[in-house]
């Protein structure tokens, strides 16, 4: 299972589940945060690879990466949602 599938299962168990809107928003963020760290990640190893590496690993290592950055736009307006959709009294410090 891919990084992206991995962490889109997680973010469809958290839009699911019965927990408040501000317990989403924050586990909305955790999984952004582990998106952005896999990325840097995946982009920190690709600039090891050799030519012939590059040739054959690149184009699916660059997809992705491009995979993870749409995933992180996307966790972060489901995070925005849910932000909207707390009760105005509540606040949460970060």
């Amino acid at each position: 299972m891919s990084f992206v599938s991995q962490i889109m299962r997680k973010a469809s168990i958290v839009e699911r589940s019965e927990v408040a809107p501000a317990e989403k928003v924050d586990k909305f963020e955790e999984l952004v945060d582990e998106a952005g760290v896999i990325r840097d990640r995946m982009e920190a190893s690709f600039a090891r690879l050799s030519p012939s590496e590059v040739e054959s690993l690149g184009p699916g290592r660059r997809k992705e990466i491009a995979q993870l950055t749409e995933t992180i736009m996307k966790l972060k307006s489901k995070r925005r949602e849910f932000l909207g959709s707390r009760p105005s009294g509540e606040i949460t410090i970060h």
